[in-house]
């Protein structure tokens, strides 16, 4: 058997090289013919209709923006409409409650709402302790 110092002399430059050059290339991956395990691909969410919006211009007038939002406990967006300004929200973590005029609706992680030409709305964190948080996806006039 090789004594410690033999062996750290033969492995040293090989460690030294193998260090230098950094982890071997993976082989590149091949793309699926089709879509594989994958779920909800079929179903939309939710759909929006963008007529009743009425959007002036061209769709290159417009962006599709997508925001996460995080609202601390007691946090909440003041009142709003979303005419001209169609989107989907989906909650991500902890509890939102949304008021749309008399009505008011608990959503938890992984509960979505539209936001349509006829909303005008506002939500808010009941939460004392926890933050919420929410995925925001909507079109949106470009600035200019």
């Amino acid at each position: 058997m090789p004594s410690p110092r033999t062996l750290l002399t033969r492995t040293m430059p090989a460690f030294a090289l193998a260090c230098l050059l950094g982890p071997a290339p993976l082989a590149a991956a091949t793309p699926p013919e089709h879509p594989i395990g994958l779920t909800g691909t079929a179903d939309a969410v939710a759909r929006v209709d963008l007529a009743p919006h009425q959007l002036p211009g061209t769709p290159g007038d417009y962006d599709l923006r997508a925001r996460a939002i995080t609202l601390a406990p007691g946090g909440a967006i003041n009142p709003h409409s979303h005419m001209g300004r169609p989107g989907i929200v989906r909650v991500i973590k902890g509890t939102v409650i949304e008021t749309r005029g008399p009505v008011e609706r608990t959503l938890k992680a992984g509960e979505y709402w539209a936001e349509t030409a006829e909303t005008t709305h506002w939500f808010r964190n009941p939460s004392t302790s926890e933050t919420a948080e929410i995925w925001v996806v909507d079109v949106v006039a470009k600035k200019k």
